[in-house]
């Protein structure tokens, strides 16, 4: 019987690109989605299902992998964004871990969202999977939606979380708010471009994941980001550098606090990690440098070297 990968969140970047690429090795995926009669183009052997379906879908599944939540890049973050960010993520993994409880065969392994806002912004600080937690919002946030998940190894399934950086990929994400301006030639630094970006590229992205789920040995938090961090100026000329186009002016951080208010955190803090623990369990990134990763996205050779 084919082994069937149960995935929330699966229309969303991440999650539609783990379900491609489970879909080309021939397995089958349940999508839990609020809108499932919405969600177009699914491959052969990928259904999509409703939340009221999850308890049925889990039992006897290979894995269930939650990704779900609100994007915390979807708007101004006010009060009401800010109840939907942390909601969205509460009861959606509150929700597996009832559907995990009342099975009866238990998929053997819970892979879990969440994000390198679990540190705040530290600065230059190198921060690995046993760094604090920061106290901003997102850390907050980030920490409540790790410890709602944190039953599951209590009802025998391992659960692994998966704290990503900024996932490049032309078709959305971090990335894909990038290109418009930089193709412009307006791509310049964010701020002071002293902020660190901790990114990883899709396909790694998608390779990690798959390997911490064929590993039953691994369990608890891995960082999912390259190991060669860049500045965001790095990136910004790095980026333009592929493209062929400028990138020198920035936009002042007063300019983003006005136009995106409290959310302009996002690209003005970053933090700086070592994958520690998935190097240590023998991961190894096919993109490990920003340059060549930006170059594989992009169909463009690099130019004059790695990042600046």
């Amino acid at each position: 019987m084919t082994e069937r990968v149960v995935i929330t969140g699966g229309s969303g970047l991440i999650g539609r690109a783990l379900v491609a690429a489970l879909a080309r090795d021939g397995g089958e995926v349940a999508v839990v989605s609020r809108r499932p009669g919405r969600i177009r183009g699914l491959a052969a052997g990928v259904r999509a299902i409703g939340w009221e379906e999850l308890p049925e879908a889990v039992e006897g599944a290979a894995a269930l992998v939650n990704l779900a939540g609100e994007p915390i890049a979807g708007g101004r973050w006010s009060a009401a964004h800010r109840r939907r960010i942390a909601g969205s993520r509460l009861g959606a993994t509150a929700a597996c871990l009832a559907a995990l409880a009342a099975a009866r065969w238990r998929p053997p392994v819970l892979l879990q969202a969440s994000a390198l806002g679990f540190y705040g912004d530290r600065g230059d600080e190198e921060l690995t999977e046993s760094s604090a937690p920061g106290s901003d919002f997102l850390a907050a946030t980030t920490a409540a939606w790790e410890a709602a998940a944190a039953g599951a190894p209590g009802l025998g399934v391992r659960s692994v979380v998966l704290r990503t950086g900024a996932v490049l990929d032309p078709r959305g994400g971090a990335l894909g708010k990038l290109l418009p301006a930089a193709r412009l030639g307006l791509g310049g630094p964010l701020g002071s471009g002293r902020q660190w970006v901790s990114w990883i590229h899709r396909d790694d992205q998608v390779a990690a994941m798959r390997f911490l789920l064929g590993r039953p040995d691994l369990s608890g938090p891995f960082l999912l980001a390259s190991p060669a961090p860049v500045r965001n100026r790095e990136l910004a000329r790095t980026l333009g550098r592929i493209l062929r186009r400028p990138a020198v002016l920035p936009v002042p951080a007063f300019v983003l606090r006005l136009l995106f208010g409290a959310m302009s955190e996002l690209v003005l803090t970053g933090q700086r990690v070592r994958p520690e623990r998935l190097l240590a369990a023998g991961f190894t990134f096919r993109f490990p440098d920003l340059a060549g990763a930006l170059a594989d996205l992009l169909g463009r050779p690099p130019r004059g070297g790695g990042a600046a």
